[in-house]
Formats: C-alpha cells, structure tokens, sequence
C-alpha cells in the first residue's frame, strides 16, 4: 500500500523488508475495492510486542492480550494471534521460519510473556527501532483510515432520505469493486426483508400444523470462521453462503464443510443463477478433478443460486413504505459488522 510505502521511506526501512512487505499484504483492506477482510487479530498482536520493544519492556501474554482487546475492533479477540497465528501466516506468506518469525515465547517473572523477534526487526541489516516504530505507526494509520471508512459508510446510510436513496445505496453495493462486507451485509438486509413476509405451515401432525414467519439470522462478522455458512433462514432450515467468486472448487469446499447439505449461494455476478450454475459445472468438468457422478452430486446440492438478477428484482418491489426499516436494519448491521455495539 502507498501509506506503508512513504512511512517505510520517511523512517529508512528498505521497502523490501520482511515485515513492510506483510504490512503491505494485511493492509489491503483498506482500498475501498478491496476484496481483502479486515482482520485485526494478528495486526495487533504484532503491534503490542512493537509497542514493548520500543518501551524497553516485556509484558505478560495477559497483558498483551488485553492491550489488543482495549484497541479499536479489538473487544472479542482471542489468544491464538499470539500463541501461533500470526507466526503461522507470516511463515506462509513471507516463506520465512525459525528466528524472523514475529512472536518469540518467553517468561517474566514465571508468567507466559511474548515479544518480537530481534532477528526480524534487524532483518537485513535495519534498525530495529525504526521497524519497531514503522510497525506502530502503519498499523495506527491503517486503523485510522478503515475507521474513517467504516463512518463513511453509515453516514452514507444516514443521508438515505428515500426510496431512491435506497436502491443508489445497494447499487453501490453490488458494483464490481464494491468492498467484500458492503456486499454481504446489503445483501443479507436485503433478503430479509424479502422473507420476513413469508411464512411456512410446519406441524409434528396433521392436525397440528402452524403458521411461522420466515425470518434470516445473520451467522456472523464477514472474517467471522462460520464454517461456510452466513445466513441461515428459519425455521426452513436454510443455510446461505455469500461469495463473489464462481471458482467451483469454492462452492464444493463450502459444501464439504457442511457435510454436503444443501445451500443456497448468494453470488455478486451479472450472471443470470442458470448461467452460473452452467459455468460452475463446466468449469468442474473441464477442470477432470472431479468424477461425472461427484459433480453431480455437488450440483444437486445447489439449493438456489442468488445473483444480482434477483437482488435487484427484489429491491424493485421494495415498497416505498418500508425504506425506513431497511435503512434501521442497515444502520444495526454495519454498526455490528464493524463491532460498534461490542
């Protein structure tokens, strides 16, 4: 990223360094095209054991912990960006181990501590203190700039002022190089308004059959690990998978992870859901990784494929009445989305 590049330059840090070069990599997000997640666990934990070398200090795994929690987003981390993750990544991504991977185990006074490896922030003959100190200030700029963004987003909901303010809104969302969460959410407040005025007729009985409205239960944030499942719509039993790839080898993941029971694909494409099916199981059979019969297993499992066709059909027969509701369930979505109500 630019922002990375000029503070590496203004502090003298080779712009090739390992740790500007992961920098880089985990701060895409911040591009509003990005499809990168904004995941702040390992960020941060490379950002406390930064923040303690520049002090002189050692701290306790807790206390580093709860550093990370008290920053901005951070309030449901866990311990794993500490224990091995952020090591983990950096050793795929950067093909690096031993001695240059980030987090070194250690013990103060007979607790669990962490703190950053020497041999990393030295890399390449640099000086540590200048990569301690580019590492604080590209992650404070980069939480900065994804903060601001995310205010953008919901003063953008807040200035909807009608029905045609609405539909600009979830226009912007279905753009091609509209930001990955923007979609998922828009889409999710989208078909839940769509279903929360159906119902279904279920009984144990015959005579004991009774009405329930359909209702769209948001799994999780969109870095959540959901197991491949994002919405799921009650009580049908419907599992939804949002995604904007038609990579088929992404839709028989997903579908192993739910031990191949049925889902319905929400997919940013101008694809029509017939010709994405049919380009998904061409691709499949051009590909002879699969055998005839798997791949028509995976098909079968194609609950319903939902593209932007439908979206936008369903956002036509929005009635004008109910914008302000959609625009309420916006406002909550994105303020859980970017852990405001933490």
């Amino acid at each position: 990223m630019e922002f990375v590049q000029r503070i590496a330059e203004s502090r003298n840090v080779p712009t090739d360094h390992l740790v500007v070069q992961y920098l880089e990599r985990k701060t895409k997000a911040v591009d509003r095209g990005s499809k990168a997640r904004r995941s702040l666990g390992n960020l941060y934990a490379l950002y406390v054991v930064a923040e303690d070398y520049l002090a002189g200090r050692q701290s306790r795994f807790t206390d580093l912990l709860s550093r990370m929690r008290a920053m901005p987003f951070g309030s449901k981390l866990q311990n794993h960006p500490l224990d091995n993750r952020l090591n983990d990544e950096f050793a795929r991504s950067m093909g690096v181990d031993g001695e240059l991977l980030p987090i070194k185990a250690g013990l103060v006074q007979g607790a669990k501590s962490r703190s950053i490896s020497q041999n990393l922030l030295t890399h390449g003959g640099s000086d540590p203190t200048a990569v301690a100190s580019l590492i604080v200030e590209v992650i404070d700029t980069y939480v900065s700039l994804i903060t601001e963004k995310q205010a953008g987003a919901l003063e953008e909901i807040e200035a909807i002022a009608g029905l045609a303010d609405l539909r600009a809104f979830f226009e912007e969302a279905f753009a091609a190089k509209a930001d990955a969460r923007l979609f998922e959410v828009s889409s999710y407040v989208l078909l839940a308004e769509h279903y929360r005025h159906q119902k279904l007729w279920m009984g144990t009985a015959e005579d004991q059959i009774t009405e329930h409205a359909l209702k769209l239960f948001k799994t999780g944030r969109t870095n959540a690990n959901d197991g491949g499942i994002d919405f799921v719509l009650k009580p049908a039993g419907r599992f939804f998978q949002v995604t904007e790839t038609l990579d088929f080898g992404k839709y028989f993941l997903d579908l192993d992870k739910v031990n191949r029971f049925p889902i319905t694909f929400v997919v940013k494409t101008e694809l029509s859901p017939s010709e994405a099916l049919t380009k998904i199981k061409a691709d499949a059979v051009k590909s002879g990784k699969f055998a005839q019969k798997d791949i028509e297993i995976y098909i079968s499992l194609f609950e319903e494929i939902i593209t932007l066709t439908k979206l936008r059909a369903l956002l036509e027969n929005v009635p004008a009445a109910n914008y302000a509701s959609i625009k309420a369930e916006l406002t909550l979505q994105f303020q859980l989305e970017y852990g405001l109500l933490d």
